[in-house]
């Protein structure tokens, strides 16, 4: 057989094998994204509800305190009011207390630790990077929490201060493995490491999209605080005790945590959906590599036939 037919059965034997192993990736990947979704969208009720609870008990403790200064109830006045100074001291202020001058900004940034998986890492490294130039702008230091092993290795290499990195969290995270991550930068943050908190990650939007995104986690400042709230809180009659800011010493860090816990399930279910977009397309593009070099293959063969036809007709001739 000619050096070129075999080297083309070769070819097209290893392009079969590697679009094997894709579509075996892909198939591995597509599982981990049916158990994060499921794990995701069922966090996400919890979440919801924990920052309702929040928000109803806020907003009846601020309307509670414009009564008693004989401040008409409303929007505008709740709005204009420093609601954190409402509880006076403690974990709760310093949970929802904007500190007045921002001196240092701490990025808590989730990646990835391997490749294979698309833009997904890229993604967020390109505009972190554009994040930090912002921040050096308005001369803020900057302080990177890094969760993946390919986030901090960037980091590392860009000059860029990482003060604390965690890899090798599991393709389906539990919210026991990462509370030490959570808890650690909440401590970091009430310490004064920086002066807020900000979480980067890949949204997941569905299998075929993702969107980057940064939240303010530190200090706690989306809360839906108004009227309706307060009497939703009313009409739900919660039974509390002791009082309400000591729940609310309790309740805020348990929603920090639920929802730094939150974004790294929702960024661990985009890597899965972009790796598994990136090995389905890893293995059409073996298949079609496939298809093509067979026709080379084919066409070579025809070739190589022709050739012999025509030497023995011209064989034959020469005798007669």
């Amino acid at each position: 057989m000619p050096a070129s037919l075999l080297e083309l059965k070769k070819k097209i034997a290893s392009v079969k094998q590697t679009g094997k192993i894709t579509e075996a990736m892909r198939m591995v990947s597509a599982s981990k994204l049916s158990q994060t979704e499921k794990r995701d969208k069922g966090y996400t009720v919890y979440n919801d509800h924990i920052r309702k609870t929040v928000s109803h008990l806020m907003s009846s403790q601020i309307v509670d305190h414009l009564k008693g200064e004989n401040v008409s109830v409303d929007e505008k006045n709740i709005a204009k009011l420093d609601y954190a100074d409402v509880f006076g001291l403690g974990i709760t202020s310093d949970m929802v207390q904007e500190r007045k001058e921002i001196k240092s900004t701490g990025y808590l940034v989730i990646t990835g630790d391997r490749g294979l998986v698309g833009s997904y890492n890229s993604q967020v490294l390109k505009n972190m990077m554009g994040l930090f130039e912002d921040s050096k702008a308005e001369n803020k230091d900057v302080k990177v929490l890094a969760v993946g092993s390919v986030g901090a290795q960037f980091f590392k290499k860009n000059n860029v201060n990482v003060i604390y990195e965690k890899a090798g969290i599991s393709d389906v995270p539990t919210f026991d493995e990462v509370l030490p991550i959570v808890s650690t930068a909440i401590k970091m943050y009430l310490n004064g490491v920086y002066d807020e908190l900000y979480v980067c990650y890949t949204h997941h939007v569905n299998s075929l999209s993702s969107a980057f995104r940064v939240e303010k986690m530190l200090p706690i400042v989306d809360l839906d605080i108004g009227v309706k709230e307060a009497e939703a809180h009313q009409e739900l009659e919660y039974d509390i005790k002791p009082d309400i800011n000591t729940v609310l010493t309790s309740l805020l860090p348990q929603y920090a945590r639920s929802t730094i816990y939150g974004a790294i399930l929702d960024a661990k279910t985009a890597e899965h959906a972009s790796s598994m977009t990136a090995m389905q397309s890893a293995t059409d593009n073996a298949n079609d590599l496939v298809d093509n070099l067979t026709t080379k293959l084919n066409r070579a063969r025809q070739a190589q036939i022709t050739t012999e036809i025509t030497e023995i007709i011209s064989g034959a001739n020469a005798l007669e």
